[in-house]
């Protein structure tokens, strides 16, 4: 990495900090297998052990407990939201649905948005409804506080770091053509926009947010065009608006070429990039392996393919590199199923994505080289005409993507197994670091 890149970074603020957990604790934890259930007794620890007030923690335990009277209503509230979609759709009557919510509720604290979003009403995912996990980013928080430091953590928040990291291990990925701080160029050259297609976005912000494409049009006008905002600007213009946004937001920026997905799989989009999150994991003595995979492509107008942010998820068979078919998060639960692009027509359920052994082989070596002690990624693949690049490397993976697609569930995985045996080691072990 270059002098600036070289820094050590923390992962996790204080506000991750724990202390070794007290005998009552220990002897709770101690009794935790990796598993969806085990998992679920660290989340309640490293949630009652945050820096709160003797008041607030009474206040929980009385929501807590208020929760488990009030079951029965909180389940006639889901109901009547999404039961009848779920009976039409999947043919559930509504008095099962009522039934297994309540059961669901009282027996694993299951609330009736996961029994909705993860399809738990399907007979083969009611039986591991215990290992579909939610809010698994304290415990990887957690986790990365309590491990070493180390210089290329930075790759997580900074896209910049991210590219120099990528360079010296030579592994593929989109070129930076600026970078931008308070308004100001601090890499790349002023002056200098190619005639092509761009796409300028936050270098240290998630899920999209702030992200913009730019059309370049070389045929008539020579500038560049903004499809949701209608503006058009010459490359001097929009330099100073990269700038600006920069400036204003307090945010850093960079601005890069527009990529272009492998021709194959151009029709399963809206014409912007889909890419493929590849989650990898890794023991402390082990090397990365496959844990999950799932296509997400754009559509409507949006310019990029978050789950978040309307994108359809499909979820891929890691053998294979075959698709399923696609669910959207946005609307009403359960979430909709969907065999076809809406934009496109065309099937995504069968589709095998090209390069895909070159996909297992490239995330799991750049998991590899990771310094830091990582134990989950999650990766954006752009699969090209000319093989996978690597996007961006996330430490702290959504749940969602992971989980949705393929009713998948993390507490009956090798992220199970590989997350626990971190948090044993750290705060119950005599070697842990938590004491």
């Amino acid at each position: 990495m270059t002098p600036e890149h070289k820094k050590v970074e923390e992962l996790a603020s204080i506000k991750w900090q724990r202390d070794r957990p007290g005998p009552l604790w220990i002897r709770w934890l101690a009794r935790s297998k990796p598993n969806g259930s085990g998992l679920k007794r660290w989340q309640t620890w490293i949630w009652w052990t945050r820096r709160q007030s003797s008041r607030a923690k009474l206040g929980a335990l009385i929501i807590c407990v208020r929760g488990i009277i009030e079951a029965p209503y909180e389940a006639w509230g889901g109901l009547r939201r999404f039961g009848n979609k779920t009976k039409l759709v999947y043919g559930i009557p509504l008095i099962t649905q009522y039934r297994q919510l309540l059961m669901l509720r009282w027996r694993s604290g299951i609330r009736p948005d996961q029994y909705y979003k993860f399809h738990l009403f399907r007979p083969d995912r009611l039986d591991l409804a215990q290992d579909f996990l939610k809010d698994i980013g304290p415990m990887l928080q957690v986790i990365h506080r309590h491990a070493p430091r180390t210089q290329d953590a930075q790759i997580f928040s900074n896209k910049g770091a991210f590219e120099h990291w990528c360079a010296e291990n030579n592994i593929p990925t989109v070129t930076n053509i600026l970078k931008i701080n308070e308004g100001k160029i601090i890499s790349g050259t002023a002056g200098a926009l190619p005639p092509s297609d761009l796409f300028i976005k936050p270098a240290n912000w998630i899920q999209g947010r702030g992200a913009s494409l730019w059309r370049y049009d070389q045929e008539s006008t020579e500038q560049y065009y903004n499809g949701n905002s209608g503006s058009v600007l010459t490359p001097e213009e929009l330099e100073e608006f990269a700038c600006q946004t920069s400036l204003e937001s307090g945010r850093p920026y960079i601005v890069q070429k527009v990529l272009t997905n492998h021709s194959g799989l151009r029709k399963l989009t809206n014409g912007c990039l889909a890419t493929v999150r590849f989650m990898t994991v890794r023991g402390s003595n082990t090397s990365a392996q496959p844990l999950m995979a799932a296509l997400r492509m754009p559509t409507g107008g949006a310019v990029v393919d978050n789950f978040d942010r309307g994108g359809i998820a499909a979820p891929i068979d890691l053998a294979t590199g075959v698709c399923g078919p696609g669910i959207q998060k946005k609307g009403a639960l359960p979430p909709d199923v969907l065999d076809t692009h809406p934009d496109t027509g065309s099937t995504i359920s069968g589709f095998h994505l090209p390069y895909w052994a070159e996909c297992r082989a490239l995330t799991c070596r750049a998991h590899n080289l990771i310094e830091a002690p990582v134990p989950v990624i999650g990766w954006d693949v752009g699969i090209l005409d000319d093989g996978p690049i690597l996007i961006e490397a996330n430490h702290l993976p959504c749940d969602n993507l992971a989980q949705m697609p393929g009713g998948f569930p993390l507490g009956k995985s090798l992220f199970a197994e590989v997350v626990h045996d971190r948090l044993r080691s750290s705060f119950i072990s005599e070697t842990g670091r938590g004491a």
